[in-house]
């Protein structure tokens, strides 16, 4: 199995810190816009193509998944940020597929987002709400953020759809490929400590809680996975929060710069789909 070496960003260590870590929103003086920094760590990442099929969401946090090409207008919306297009035409098609991987009998789909690495900015720099590959590793919903969100979009269902099992996971895929710099990495559940694992709080005034992700610290003995060479038809589910006791919680996940790409290798664009995903109190395991 191919392993790259690179470089990815991770939560200062925190053990021992009184407070978690958290980002505000609007920033003042007495009230500063965070309390932690990243720090760059190397890390090994290995290629999962020859055994893809081995992955799965209940013990690894993540898997992949062939599906259908782009339709060339939903590829046209996504790029032209028409989103309400592409809410029309995709997302009804990753619902349908979401049910396949997953046994699940409803899906809710509350949000995408599209990237396109730029080579003429800094990894870290989204102007005019432009989205650059994510650097830093990181979760999308803690249990607290989860919770927020099913309440948000699942409205007046939200209490009884939790008290059967709830996840949430997003659905990536590339626009363009083979993907050749940037690609995503996905960490194994099984690697990581609860120690490493810190809900980060989003505040939108000063105590005023938005949502809460995750920030991870690094650990040597954290094993991370890509799907070299990946191309648009393949999909990698990550997933991001589970209530069901006794299986992978959530992927940790980053975009990773491939030292061995071509310098003139194609930018890298992607959309990740971020999805509410519901079962039957009987259906508790996956396909």
């Amino acid at each position: 199995m191919a392993i790259v070496e690179s470089r990815m960003s991770f939560l200062e260590p925190w053990a021992g810190k009184k407070d978690g870590p958290y980002v505000r929103i609007k920033a003042e003086e007495s009230f500063p816009r965070t309390n932690f920094i990243n720090q760059e760590h190397s890390v090994l990442v290995r290629d999962a193509r020859l055994k893809k099929g081995e992955f799965n969401l209940d013990t690894n946090g993540f898997a992949f998944h062939c599906c259908k090409p782009f339709d060339a207008q939903v590829i046209d919306a996504i790029r032209k940020r028409d989103n309400g297009l592409v809410e029309e035409i995709y997302y009804p098609e990753i619902i349908d597929v979401v049910k396949q991987k997953t046994g699940a009998n409803k899906v809710i789909v509350f949000d995408h987002t599209y990237r396109k690495r730029d080579p003429r900015l800094a990894t870290t720099d989204n102007p005019n709400g432009r989205e650059q590959p994510a650097t830093v590793v990181h979760c999308d919903q803690s249990t607290l953020g989860a919770i927020g969100r099913i309440k948000r979009h699942a409205g007046e269902d939200a209490d009884r759809l939790l008290q059967g099992r709830a996840q949430i996971i997003n659905v990536w895929r590339p626009l363009n490929g083979p993907v050749e710099n940037w690609a995503l990495a996905v960490m194994d559940y099984q690697s990581i400590r609860y120690s490493e694992i810190y809900p980060t709080s989003i505040y939108k005034e000063r105590f005023e809680i938005q949502g809460q992700t995750v920030s991870v610290n690094h650990s040597a003995d954290q094993k991370w996975y890509y799907l070299n060479r990946q191309t648009p038809d393949e999909a990698t589910f990550i997933k991001i929060w589970d209530n069901k006791d006794g299986v992978a919680e959530m992927c940790p996940h980053c975009a990773f710069e491939n030292p061995e790409a071509a310098t003139d290798a194609q930018c890298r664009e992607s959309i990740e789909v971020r999805c509410l995903v519901f079962y039957n109190s009987s259906e508790m395991s996956y396909k």
